[in-house]
């Protein structure tokens, strides 16, 4: 059984096939979802991110990967500019390799969760950014 924490999309979420135990609907605090799922037995759990209050806050996110398995989770992201290769840089640090910005993506990801190989890419690309963002601001050349 799954659990589906959802707001923006919750009716994206909704068209889901799949078996849910428990559905939450609103914004919450990290530690509200926490509380509620650390002694849930749950298959997988998705996440629509905007239901995360201060989602940008990377820290919101790494308690929540510390406190639930985070190969069960399945963040559903949204299309803000902000949740960019950076961003996902940052969550697969935490260990969170399983985020889609699609239904589509989260049937995928039901039946086929990512490891770390599948994601790589993004992280490199992040880390890639930042270096190229220093060296342009280093350059001799810099405005």
């Amino acid at each position: 059984m799954n659990v589906i924490i959802a707001n923006k999309y919750k009716d994206a979420l909704s068209s889901l096939d799949i078996d849910v135990i428990k559905r939450l609907d609103g914004e919450f605090d990290v530690s509200t979802i926490i509380d509620t799922f650390a002694n849930f037995y749950f298959n997988r759990m998705i996440i629509d991110i905007t239901a995360i209050k201060d989602y940008f806050n990377i820290t919101n996110i790494q308690k929540l990967s510390a406190s639930l398995d985070a190969t069960k989770i399945i963040l559903f992201l949204d299309d803000d500019p902000r949740l960019n290769n950076s961003f996902l840089s940052k969550i697969i640090s935490l260990s969170i390799y399983n985020f889609t910005s699609d239904i589509a993506g989260v049937n995928y990801l039901m039946q086929n969760p990512n490891g770390y190989r599948d994601v790589a890419q993004y992280h490199d690309l992040a880390a890639n950014e930042e270096r190229e963002l220093k060296d342009a601001k280093s350059s001799p050349f810099a405005p």
